[in-house]
This record gives structure tokens, sequence and C-alpha cells, in this order.
């Protein structure tokens, strides 16, 4: 009996927990909610790389106060905003340019990430992969990355020595038909992926609707966290008993209880995070992986189809379900290769992380929620980080007339951003690239170009109705055209005072 009602403290712990988070993140910082990763993603693209001081203080608290209480989350994404937190922190007080400063931020995940999982190489992989769901990398970013990764695992290493964090019995990888189960476990895994953003999204938004205060929303999700904890313990916290255990072999442990972690450990880290709660999804990923693996091993030797190892099994399972679920195939690989110490297990888990990716996004190619991470761009192409560059490369190009200005490209981004007050800049002049359209009254109609007498100005080409018009001297402006210019800001602001409908009209000067 006193064990019975000792249980009923498990949704006490988690209700308070998820208020006391509440409260302390929506009061001080609500950017600390949720799965802190996906707010340095969200910094990278969006932000400059900036992070607001307070910021790591409020995440470190409430992310302890989360996973302290028995909420359904992992560490690695807290410390990830803590430390890149750290990283922008620095780069303001150094004053150092944005580029710069969004490289300390990675610099600072990556330090984080590899002092508590002792997977150098790994996490810099994965620092450079996360910002972007489709097969690309941040690889100006890398080399300094590693250099972050390395000092810190060297740190950690030499306080807590060089030890893996999970520990593998002593196995060899079996036989090679063994790859047809991994790969079996690599296809489930990917159909597995696919659902975990799904409900873990799912779940946010429900919150979301819910007209209350956000501060009280994260104790609802650990309430319903709670009263599953009663039954299932083994999905409360990060779950890196249980995974090892799963590494272990299973230890006796049924088909249908891992199972059943593996399903609520989806639904809890949903409604933990989801309401609001602080914390990360790599651990629970790993859980359910580890545990999906290790359920798939006992299935097969049931039904005798195969000898497959189950630690290989939940090692392998492991590293395809984040891999999916999160888009960053080649950075899981190396970062489960690392925490486990199982480089015996290379060639099936190269076999399961791809097939796990390659199905995930099959299934989520019309999705909502493709991914794990909501901030993550499909390509560097459209990240507002790399717009720029490319807009300046294309605006070089026009400038150079190396291209013809179509109506196309006219009417796309470039053509938009160049609308704009500030233009695009172009590399190594003070010069930049402006779009802009006669309009009816305006005193230049029937003017020569070489009478508008403005410095640090050239129109560059000009679209009238169907066709494109190189300029020259003579050529005579006409109502509707649309300009392409290269000139200085101030050569275009006089321009555009000239061309004004309200402007009176200027003499022509030689």
């Amino acid at each position: 009996m006193p064990a019975f009602h000792l249980n009923w403290w498990i949704p006490l712990a988690t209700t308070s927990g998820g208020l006391l988070a509440g409260v302390l993140v929506y009061t001080f910082a609500p950017e600390a909610e949720g799965h802190g990763t996906d707010a340095v993603v969200k910094a990278f693209h969006q932000t400059k790389g900036l992070i607001r001081a307070r910021v790591p203080v409020v995440k470190t608290l409430a992310s302890a106060i989360t996973i302290g209480s028995g909420g359904s989350a992992g560490r690695e994404g807290p410390t990830a905003q803590i430390a890149a937190g750290a990283g922008s922190l620095l780069g303001r007080l150094l004053r150092l340019p944005e580029d710069e400063r969004r490289y300390l931020l990675l610099m600072g995940m990556v330090a984080g990430l590899s002092a508590i999982f002792k997977s150098p190489l790994g996490t810099a992989i994965f620092a450079v992969e996360i910002l972007y769901s489709d097969m690309a990398f941040e690889g100006a970013a890398l080399l300094y990355c590693v250099i972050a990764a390395a000092v810190a695992y060297a740190v950690t290493g030499t306080i807590e020595g060089w030890s893996p964090l999970f520990i593998l019995p002593s196995e060899k990888f079996g036989s090679p038909v063994d790859l047809v189960w991994y790969g079996a476990l690599g296809i489930v895994s990917g159909v597995v992926a696919a659902l975990l953003p799904a409900v873990f999204y799912g779940a946010r938004d429900v919150f979301h609707r819910m007209h209350i205060p956000n501060h009280f929303k994260p104790a609802i999700g650990g309430l319903l966290v709670g009263g599953i904890g009663l039954f299932l313990p083994g999905i409360l916290g990060g779950g890196y008993g249980y995974m090892q255990l799963a590494l272990q072999g299973g230890a006796g442990m049924a088909l249908w209880l891992l199972l059943l972690l593996a399903l609520f450990k989806i639904i809890t880290l949903s409604l933990t995070i989801g309401s609001g709660g602080s914390g990360g999804v790599f651990a629970p990923s790993l859980y359910i992986g580890a545990l999906l693996g290790a359920a798939l091993a006992v299935l097969l030797h049931f039904l005798g189809a195969g000898s497959v190892s189950s630690t290989g099994m939940a090692v392998v399972g492991m590293a395809a379900v984040f891999a999916g679920a999160a888009r960053v195939p080649i950075a899981t690989l190396v970062m489960v290769t690392e925490m486990t110490g199982g480089y015996h297990l290379i060639m099936p888990t190269m076999l399961a992380v791809a097939l796990s990716y390659l199905v995930q996004f099959s299934l989520t190619r019309r999705a909502k929620y493709p991914t794990l991470y909501e901030a993550q761009v499909v390509a560097p192409t459209d990240s507002p980080v790399h717009r720029e560059l490319y807009y300046k490369a294309a605006a070089d190009l026009l400038r150079r007339r190396e291209v013809k200005l179509d109506e196309d490209i006219l009417a796309s981004q470039l053509a938009d951003q160049a609308s704009a007050e500030s233009g695009i800049p172009l590399g190594g002049t003070r010069e930049r690239l402006f779009r802009t359209r006669l309009a009816a009254g305006s005193p230049l109609a029937g003017a020569e170009i070489r009478s508008l007498g403005i410095q640090d100005f050239l129109i560059i080409t000009i679209l009238r109705s169907d066709h494109q018009i190189v300029p020259g001297g003579g050529t005579v402006l006409q109502v509707g055209d649309e300009l392409v210019v290269a000139a200085v800001p101030d050569a275009m602001r006089a321009f555009r005072g000239h061309a004004s409908p309200l402007a009176a009209p200027k003499p022509a000067t030689a």
C-alpha cells in the first residue's frame, strides 16, 4: 500500500514542474519554450545569430525543472540553446559581423552537445546539417564547429573520462544475411519517423488553440504525462536507463512492453514539449528507436526468422528513427556510433539510416510538418542568410550585362528585393541594384538618358512592353518603363525625386 500511495507523487511532480517551468518561461523569455535546438536553427536563419542574454539562464532553470520533475524530454535541446546563447552573447560583446556571429552560435551549440554526448565529430556535422531539411550542409562553418567540438570533448574527457555515453556488450556484427533485417528496421523506422513530427506538432497545435494563458499549458501537459507515468513510469524523463537496458539485449523485456513504451514515448514527448515545456527531442527519439529495434529483434527471435543481435538492432534503431525524423542522416550515423562505441555496426547503421531517411522523406513530402525541426529550411537558397548572397551574385551579372533580365526574373524575389528602398548590394562597390517604374505624369517621360545628369548612376536595362532594351545615351524614356539601375543610394534617391510625377520638370544638362 505505501508504494501505491507514493505513485501518486508522479502526476503531482510532473504537473508542478510544468507549472513552474511555464510561469518562468512565459514571464521572462517565451522563446525558451519547446525544444531548444529548433530555436537555434531559427536564430541562425532569421535573427542574425542573436539570442537574448536572458534566454540561457531561463532555459537552464526551466529545463532542469521540466526534466527533473519527470517531463518526457531530453537534455540536448536545452544544452544546444544554452550554449548557442553563450556564443551569441560573445559575438555581441566582441561586436563581430553578422556572419561570424552566426558561426559562434553554431560553435556554442556544438561545444555543448559534444560535451554531453561525447561525440565530437558527429555533433560538428549535426550543427551544419540540422539547418536544412534537404541533403544540404552549411559547409563554411564545419571547420569551426570541428574545432569547438574537439575542445569541448577534450575538456569533458579530461574530467569525466573517455568512455562512450552507452556501454555495449562485447560482440561483433553477425552474418551479412542480417542486413535484410536491418534494412527492414530502417523501413519501419522511416514510418515511425514520419509519424513522430505529425503527432508532436499536432499536440502543439492543440495546446495553441486552448484559450488559457500559456503559463499554465505546460502544467496540463505535465498532468497528462504524469497520468500515463502512473502505469508506465519508463516513459518519464529522458529514458537513458531504458535505452541502456535495450542496448544490453532488452534485459528480458516482453515484446508488448517494448512496443508500448515506444508508442507512449511519442505521446508523452509531444505532451511535454508541445504544451510549452522545456526539453529536447533527441534523447526521446533515440529511446523510441532503441526500443523499436529491440522489439523487432524479439519478434524475429520468436518467429525463428533470424539470429540477429538485439543489441545491434537497438543501436541501429536509435540512429534510424532520429535520422529520418530530423532529416540529419549523416550526423546521426556518426553521433550514435560515437555515443555507443558501436563501430562494428557501421555498415547496418548506414543501410538503416539511408532507408529511414528515404521512407520518411517520401511519406512526408506533402505533410504540414515534415520534420521535427520546424525552423529548418529546405536548402541554402531558402535561407535569408544566403538569399542576399544569391541576390548579389545575380546583381553583379546584371551590372556587367552578362545576363538579360526577362519578365520571369522581374517577377521573382530578386526583383522584389531590388524594388525595396535599400536595393541589393553589389560586391566590392558602394553601388546597389534597384528596380523602379516610370509612372504616368513623370517629368522624365520623353527625356533622353544622357540628359539626366545624375552621377554614380547607370541604367542597366529597360523592360518595355514585351521586349527588353539595352539602353544608350540617346534612349528615350517612356511612361511604364521598368528600369533596372545600378547606383549609389544617394543617386537613386535623386533619380526617384526627379522621376516623381509631382516633381517640377528639370532642364536638360549636357
